[in-house]
């Protein structure tokens, strides 16, 4: 478990199910950090999500920005 403060701040946590070269498990850790984070696991993504699929990443991003006021 990650050690940290909290972050009051929105947050956006995206992760590809097949990342080999991270893995995507250890951003579970990060929800305790970022209790106001979107979180996503991609299936049939790995470290390159944002290009492995492009299309869902991007909505993703969009409607987050959409619902997020900083």
């Amino acid at each position: 478990m990650l050690k940290s403060a909290k972050s009051g701040k929105p947050a956006c946590i995206i992760t590809g199910r097949q990342d080999h070269a991270v893995g995507y498990s250890f951003a579970y850790e990060l929800l305790d950090r970022f209790p106001r984070a979107a979180f996503a696991v991609l299936d049939m993504c790995g470290h390159n999500l944002h290009i492995e699929n492009e299309p869902v990443f991007n909505q993703l991003i969009n409607d987050w920005l959409r619902r997020t006021e900083i």
